[in-house]
């Protein structure tokens, strides 16, 4: 049998998990939780909704601070926010991808982050906006940048007594662009079987910062930083970025599986690390 509780403070549920002994487990919309309990990873004895707690389902922004997404806050209202939508499209554009709109009506965006599929859409393109994840408990608040947020398949960096918040994503740089890219073998509203996420700041047509980030191919997604400052300072040209995505991808050590063999996927990371770069360097923002 299920202990289920509601407390009506993030106070009350940090003093909850704490005394839960490592077994309760937050539940907001509960799509992410019944996944996995269908698939029979996992069997939940306590279950704690924060449904009940004040101001989670907000989204804000303040152009000092960014924005910031409520724990309770679902796919829907951050694909449909006018703040999202006027300072990250393409945030908006990737959370739209997110199943279907009942799916996107249930589910909220931190239950997803939480849930640490390495198939879901979003966290690569958090990855290169910058994003951390607020956690809490009763020793206190941390922050967790999302790049260190996963650890593995269904693994996350919160402990057994932390309860995550909030997202927090700083402000966007002026003249930046930011796109994301994704593949699915099956459907457009099936799992993503490839995501590629990107944003590059130019500075008098030379390439100020660039930012990529491939998901799904691996347990958590790769940020190809040290790739990326090869191309710093230099002008984005047609045979630079098809020689970046080349050389992005024969660094990826991938393996063969039911999704394809190794050969295949990287072959399929550089058309979509390229493409990626080519629609940033089209685009006006």
């Amino acid at each position: 049998m299920v202990d289920l509780q509601f407390p009506s403070s993030l106070d009350e549920t940090c003093e909850l998990m704490s005394s839960s002994s490592g077994e309760g487990r937050i539940i907001a919309g509960g799509v992410a939780l019944m996944i996995l309990i269908h698939h029979q990873l996992y069997f939940p004895t306590r279950l704690i909704s924060i449904k009940r707690i004040p101001d989670l389902d907000q989204i804000r922004f303040d152009k000092g601070k960014g924005l910031s997404i409520g724990a309770l806050v679902t796919h829907h209202q951050v694909e449909s926010s006018p703040l999202v939508l006027k300072n990250y499209p393409a945030l908006a554009e990737c959370i739209h991808h997110v199943g279907n709109l009942r799916v996107r009506n249930m589910g909220t965006l931190m239950g997803d982050l939480c849930q640490a599929d390495n198939h879901s859409d979003p966290t690569p393109l958090l990855g290169v906006l910058g994003a951390s994840v607020r956690a809490r408990s009763i020793r206190g608040e941390r922050i967790i940048p999302i790049e260190q947020f996963h650890r593995g398949i269904y693994e996350t960096d919160l402990k057994e007594d932390e309860i995550a918040t909030e997202i927090t994503i700083p402000p966007p740089h002026p003249g930046t662009r930011t796109r994301y890219l994704r593949f699915s073998g099956n459907s457009p509203i099936d799992w993503p079987s490839l995501v590629v996420a990107g944003s590059l700041t130019l500075e008098d047509g030379q390439c100020r910062e660039l930012r990529i980030s491939v998901g799904c191919l691996t347990e958590i997604p790769v940020s190809l930083k040290q790739q990326a400052e090869t191309l710093k300072g230099k002008s984005l040209t047609p045979s630079k970025v098809k020689k970046f995505a080349q050389s992005c991808a024969s660094e990826m050590d991938l393996t063969s599986d039911t999704q394809g063999s190794a050969w295949y996927k990287k072959r399929l990371v550089e058309v979509y690390i390229r493409r990626t770069v080519e629609q940033l360097l089209r685009s006006k923002g």
